[in-house]
């Protein structure tokens, strides 16, 4: 008995599932031309969006490879915009240490830029992507900071010698 209720109850709501044209019957016992077979319009699926607040935890669900990558992709460099003449406007890397003067305590450093001209510089002098950090008796310490977008700055130490060690 049990048995046969419960493949009437699916019967039945198979049935509520069929249209009225699908078994043959309208609502005037005939068909007309208006009752000829309609265009199902689906309704949209909704979805109820659940979102994992991970606090300060790692996300379980994301693969930390994939978020990684698009973070370093994500995380470029800021573009400087157009350098100043002269040193202001030279990277660490296209100047050249050509000699280092010490007088009466004040140390420069002379360069050669990439015009080929002579620039003296003391400590904390600013190049177009870093400054002057130190300067000693044969070689300059140089850094040179990279702006990034997520608002980091990275900062390299480059060290310029008179003489290659």
């Amino acid at each position: 008995m049990f048995y046969h209720r419960r493949w009437s109850a699916a019967l039945a709501g198979f049935a509520l599932l069929l249209p009225a044209g699908a078994a043959g019957q309208t609502s005037q016992g005939k068909e007309s031309k208006a009752d000829s077979p309609k265009q199902v319009v689906e309704a949209p699926i909704v979805v109820s969006g659940t979102r994992y607040l991970s606090g300060n935890k790692p996300d379980p669900f994301l693969n930390p490879l994939i978020v990684k990558k698009k973070a370093e992709q994500l995380d470029e460099e800021i573009p400087r915009g157009t350098p100043p003449p002269g040193i202001a406007g030279m990277f660490t890397a296209q100047v050249e240490l050509r000699g280092v003067s010490i007088r009466e305590g004040v140390k420069t450093a002379v360069f050669r830029g990439s015009d080929k001209r002579a620039y003296f510089l003391q400590e904390g002098d600013k190049l177009f992507d870093g400054y002057v950090k130190t300067i000693d008796a044969d070689s300059v310490l140089l850094i040179r900071e990279t702006r990034m977008k997520s608002g980091r700055v990275l900062t390299q130490e480059i060290v310029k010698h008179l003489r290659t060690p």
